[in-house]
């Protein structure tokens, strides 16, 4: 897929940055510690489900609404999220937000009723939502146009560690530490790096011929009404496809990492909590090597790109068939390499991103990356009521049988998403012919 800018909105224009490379890695790491921060708390709900539930004296669907809560926050919060990281700048964006999630922990912590509980998942998916599009917002502006795909895919796979350490970690420390202290700890290492990122984090490096490192616009595009700016990302078909991408991607890896992997391992597998915990880890490691390969060797590329989602959409289609119609328990082999796969997926999700901003000026790559994250947890909210709602209703089959059924929606999810690509490809390419 080819999908050209205007040369008058092409980054080329853009002023030139004077950053040093140090600079830049310094800048771009504070703020990345922070999503990965974010990762942990999106995250911990799957591995402190069992934990949850009796906290609060709540049932599975009880559960899906705190999921499905906090996702839904963060996919309505996407666009203001683009937005603001145009306008405002990504630093006192990422210094809130991540505070945000420290209150959002440490109120999690100290609830004992479904209320309270619903309150610190809404800070945290306030604060989650406003991470990832800033992150990137920031390698716009300090790293050259044709790294930004290496360094969107570096930062997933900085957010794929966060995950890591909410498995088998979050499930030592509420074993040693408890629920209140588990949280708590959370939530001030969390603060803690909230006040760094106001300290390190600088919107734009130097440009040449000001003085300002702080990062006020610098042209008279980055000022443009937001419905423009708006209209031009989603009349953009490459916007599209990369919402696409994601949407089949993300979608999918969170179902099985965010809620809804550990109970299905522990009732439909019969593996204990510690075994399920660590089924998930090996998911999050395929996340870790689907966005480290598709940083090697896809990202930047556009029509490699392409194609390569497609493969892995229709590859992770068969995988998701397979786990709703294999009877019985899965064998352990067949069982690992189906969630690598789901990981490798989730991975290959940062490669929206890496679309995204080719396709759109740089000026409005917060919004433009905004956008295509929407796809994924569209997805997911999706995902997330639909499973729950299907368990529910199957509440007197056994726990195989009702799992099988409740994946279906998953697996109408990539489907929908896969042809949503090719519809989205073909619109491209006729927008290039025109």
């Amino acid at each position: 897929m080819r999908v050209t800018i205007d040369p008058s909105e092409s980054s080329v224009t853009e002023p030139v940055p004077t950053a040093t490379s140090r600079r830049a890695w310094l800048v771009w790491s504070v703020a990345a510690a922070c999503y990965f921060v974010a990762l942990f708390h999106r995250a911990s709900l799957a591995v402190a489900a069992d934990a949850a539930l009796d906290r609060f004296s709540a049932g599975p669907a009880a559960l899906s609404v705190l999921s499905a809560l906090q996702l839904g926050i963060y996919l309505a919060l996407q666009i203001p999220a683009g937005v603001l990281a145009d306008r405002i700048g990504p630093r006192r964006l990422i210094t809130g937000a991540t505070l945000a999630l420290a209150v959002g922990s440490a109120v999690f912590a100290v609830s004992a009723s479904l209320v309270g509980g619903l309150a610190g998942r809404a800070l945290i998916g306030l604060g989650d939502a406003f991470l990832f599009t800033n992150v990137l917002r920031l390698a716009a502006q300090w790293f050259p146009a044709e790294r930004f795909g290496r360094i969107a895919a570096l930062t997933g796979l900085v957010g794929g560690v966060g995950q890591l350490a909410a498995t088998a970690p979050l499930a030592t420390s509420l074993r040693v530490l408890g629920w209140l202290g588990t949280f708590l700890g959370a939530a001030g290492l969390t603060a803690v790096l909230a006040v760094s990122a106001w300290e390190m984090v600088r919107d734009r490096p130097r440009v040449v011929g000001s003085g300002d490192a702080v990062g006020r616009p610098s042209s008279a595009r980055e000022v443009e009404p937001v419905r423009a700016a708006l209209r031009a990302v989603v009349t953009t078909p490459g916007t599209w496809h990369s919402f696409w991408v994601h949407f089949v991607m993300m979608g999918q890896f969170v179902a099985v990492t965010v809620l809804w992997g550990p109970p299905w391992l522990m009732r439909a597998q019969g593996y204990g909590a510690a075994a399920a915990g660590n089924w998930v880890l090996l998911c999050v490691a395929g996340f870790l090597v689907g966005a480290w390969a598709c940083g090697q060797f896809v990202a930047g590329r556009p029509a490699r790109r392409e194609r390569f989602v497609l493969v892995l959409s229709l590859l992770l289609a068969v995988v998701w068939l397979t786990v709703i119609g294999w009877p019985g328990v899965l064998p352990v082999a067949l069982l690992a390499v189906l969630l690598v796969l789901i990981g490798i997926g989730g991975g290959a999700a940062m490669l929206a991103f890496d679309g995204a901003r080719t396709v759109n000026a740089a000026h409005r790559s917060g919004l433009a990356v905004g956008t295509a994250n929407m796809g994924g947890f569209t997805a997911a909210v999706l995902i997330q009521l639909a499973v729950g709602g299907v368990l529910r209703v199957a509440e007197g089959l056994a726990a195989g049988p009702s799992y099988r059924l409740a994946y279906v929606p998953v697996l109408l999810v990539i489907v929908v998403g896969a042809l949503g690509q090719l519809r989205q490809s073909r619109r491209a390419r006729g927008f290039d012919r025109g």
